[in-house]
C-alpha cells in the first residue's frame, strides 16, 4: 500500500513538472582547471636522452601517462631551431588566416532567419570572451601534441570565457583507456573524466598522424629525429674542441711512481691550454701532429636530420632549404604541397569549433533544432595578391560571376570606403587621377 501511495504521488510530481517551461541544456558552471603547483614542476626528460630513454617515455604515454612525453617536445623546441622554425610556421598558417562564423545552408527562409539569429549570436558571444584567441592557439598545438584541451568556463547559463588546458594535466583512465582524464588539485592522481561534464570542453584531436589518444601528433615522429640530431651535434662540439690540435704524447721510464704520472698527465692537459708546462730530463715529449681527414659525418646527419623534419611538418623543404639544387620556382610548386596540409588543419579546427563550442551555445540559446553555423577560415590571405587580383578578374568579366563587394575587399585586404569618402574609381572616372 505505501509502494502505490509512493508511485501515485511520483505520477503526480512528473504530471505537475510537465506542465513547467522546459529549461534549455544546462552546462556545467564553475572553474575545473585551475592553477597549481604541478603546472610549474618539470621533469626534464631530454637531460641524458638515449634511443632507449625515448623508448621509455612514448611507451608510458601509450599505457596513459603522456606528461613526459609532452614536456619532453616542449624542451625539443627550445634546444632544436629548425624545428622551433617549422613548427611555427604550420601553426601560424592556420592562427594567422581570418576567421569569421557563417550561418548554417538551410532550405526554407524561416530557418533561414532562425540560423542568422544563431550566427549573430554566436558572434556576439565569442567577441565578449576574452580568451577566444588563446584557445586557438592552444588548438593549433594539438598538430604536435596530438590533442589539445580547452575548458568552457559558464556562468548563469551563459559563456564567460575559454581556459586552455595545460597538456601535462592529462592522462587516461587506467580501468578505460579510451576516456581521457584532467588532473586536479583536489584528484591529482586520478583526475576528472571529460565525458562526464557535457558541454565543458572543447576536445581537438587533429588528423595530423595517425594514432590513438596520445601518440597521434607529429612530436612522436620527430624525437627519434631530434635524438638523432642532438646526439650528432654534442659529438661534432667534442670534436671540435680536438680537430687540428697536435697529440701530446709523454713517454717514461719503467717503475715510475703512481704520483708522478698523474702528476705528468695534468702536465700534459694543461699544454692545451696553457701551452707551456715543466718536465724532468728523463721525460721523452713529443708532439704528433693531427692527420687531415676526410669530411666528417656530423654536418652531413644534420643536413638530413634538418630536411626530414622539415618535410615531416611542412610538406616540403625548398621553401627553407633554397641551396644550389634549389630555386624559386621549386620552392613555390612545393609551397602549394604545404597548402593541402592547411586546408586539412582547417577543416579539423572548423569540425571542433563547430562540434564542441557552436554547438553548445546555439543548444542552450534556441533549443536542440536551430541551425549550428559554422567556424570558417579564408585561404585567400595565403595567395599572391595580385594573383588573386588577376583570377577574380577573370571570374568578374570573362566568367560573369557574381562576387559579393565585401567579401572581395576583405580578400584583397582594402578597406571599404566610407559614404563620403573619395576613391580612386571615382578619380579615375573623372580623369583627375593623374
Amino acid at each position: 500500500m505505501i509502494t502505490a501511495a509512493r508511485n501515485r504521488v511520483t505520477s503526480i510530481l512528473r504530471g505537475l513538472g510537465s506542465l513547467l517551461p522546459r529549461a534549455s541544456a544546462a552546462a556545467p558552471t564553475g572553474l575545473v582547471t585551475r592553477q597549481w603547483r604541478d603546472d610549474y614542476d618539470r621533469a626534464w626528460p631530454t637531460v641524458g636522452l638515449t634511443p632507449s630513454r625515448l623508448l621509455t617515455i612514448l611507451q608510458a604515454a601509450d599505457h596513459g601517462y603522456p606528461r613526459d612525453q609532452f614536456e619532453l617536445f616542449d624542451e625539443m623546441l627550445q634546444k632544436w631551431p629548425r624545428l622551433a622554425a617549422v613548427e611555427a610556421t604550420r601553426r601560424l598558417a592556420l592562427t594567422g588566416l581570418n576567421w569569421e562564423i557563417a550561418p548554417a545552408p538551410v532550405s526554407n527562409s524561416q530557418n533561414a532567419a532562425l540560423a542568422d539569429e544563431a550566427a549573430a549570436f554566436c558572434r556576439e558571444t565569442i567577441a565578449s570572451v576574452p580568451g577566444f584567441r588563446d584557445a586557438l592557439n592552444h588548438m593549433a598545438r594539438a598538430i604536435a601534441f596530438g590533442v589539445s584541451i580547452v575548458e568552457l568556463v559558464w556562468e548563469d547559463g551563459a559563456l564567460r570565457d575559454l581556459i586552455p588546458v595545460p597538456h601535462t594535466r592529462l592522462t587516461a583512465d587506467p580501468n578505460e583507456p579510451w576516456r581521457m582524464r584532467l588532473l586536479t588539485e583536489n584528484d591529482p592522481t586520478r583526475g576528472v573524466a571529460l565525458d562526464a561534464l557535457p558541454n565543458k570542453w572543447i576536445r581537438h584531436c587533429p588528423n595530423a598522424a595517425t594514432g590513438r589518444m596520445f601518440d597521434r601528433g607529429l612530436l612522436r615522429a620527430s624525437a627519434p629525429m631530434y635524438v638523432a640530431q642532438n646526439l650528432s651535434f654534442k659529438d661534432w662540439l667534442i670534436y671540435s674542441q680536438i680537430a687540428g690540435m697536435p697529440v701530446r704524447v709523454a713517454r717514461f721510464e719503467p717503475g715510475t711512481p703512481e704520483a708522478d704520472q698523474r702528476a705528468l698527465l695534468k702536465m700534459l692537459e694543461s699544454l692545451g691550454t696553457d701551452a707551456v708546462a715543466a718536465f724532468s730530463k728523463t721525460v721523452d715529449l713529443s708532439l704528433l701532429e693531427a692527420a687531415r681527414s676526410g669530411d666528417k659525418p656530423y654536418l652531413p646527419l644534420q643536413d638530413y636530420c634538418n630536411t626530414e623534419i622539415t618535410i615531416l611538418w611542412l610538406g616540403q623543404h625548398l621553401t627553407t632549404d633554397v641551396r644550389a639544387s634549389g630555386s624559386r620556382a621549386a620552392a613555390e610548386i612545393h609551397d602549394r604541397v604545404r597548402e593541402d596540409l592547411l586546408v586539412d588543419d582547417i577543416a579539423d579546427e572548423s569540425d571542433t569549433i563547430q562540434r564542441d563550442l557552436l554547438t553548445p551555445l546555439v543548444r542552450t540559446r534556441f533549443g536542440p533544432d536551430a541551425p549550428v553555423p559554422r567556424f570558417r577560415r579564408s585561404l585567400s590571405q595565403s595567395a599572391d595578391t595580385r594573383t588573386f587580383a588577376d583570377i577574380l578578374g577573370v571570374a568578374v568579366r570573362e566568367l560573369g560571376m557574381r562576387v559579393p563587394a565585401k567579401w572581395a575587399h576583405a580578400a584583397l585586404g582594402i578597406p571599404e570606403p566610407r559614404a563620403d569618402e573619395a576613391t580612386l574609381s571615382d578619380a579615375f572616372a573623372t580623369g583627375d587621377a593623374e
